[in-house]
């Protein structure tokens, strides 16, 4: 089970890498969906895509392998559908 700390630490070593992946928008922490208490990476897109229409470089990994002292700790990923994300300018909303 991953603990926040591990997550922070697989966004700091993997965090670019995810986001040069196709369709990704962000990157966050979000509670674990299989460890009661635990945290997961959560990868944002804008649409999710069956893994058979992405190329192998725009899949996200299942998990992610965040060294530690003595040994790694897995940090479970959770692919997440935002939809499309922009950025707007001050003074856009009177338009």
């Amino acid at each position: 089970m991953a603990n926040a700390e591990h997550v922070r630490r697989a966004l700091d070593l993997f965090g670019g890498e995810l986001s040069r992946k196709k369709n990704v928008v962000g990157l966050g922490r979000v509670p674990s969906e299989k460890a009661a208490g635990g945290w997961d990476l959560a990868v944002y897109v804008a649409e999710k895509v069956p893994e058979d229409r992405l190329a192998a470089a725009d899949l996200v990994p299942k998990t992610l392998d965040v060294p530690g002292r003595s040994q790694s700790h897995p940090v479970a990923t959770q692919v997440i559908e935002q939809g499309p994300v922009s950025l707007e300018a001050p003074g856009l909303e009177k338009l």
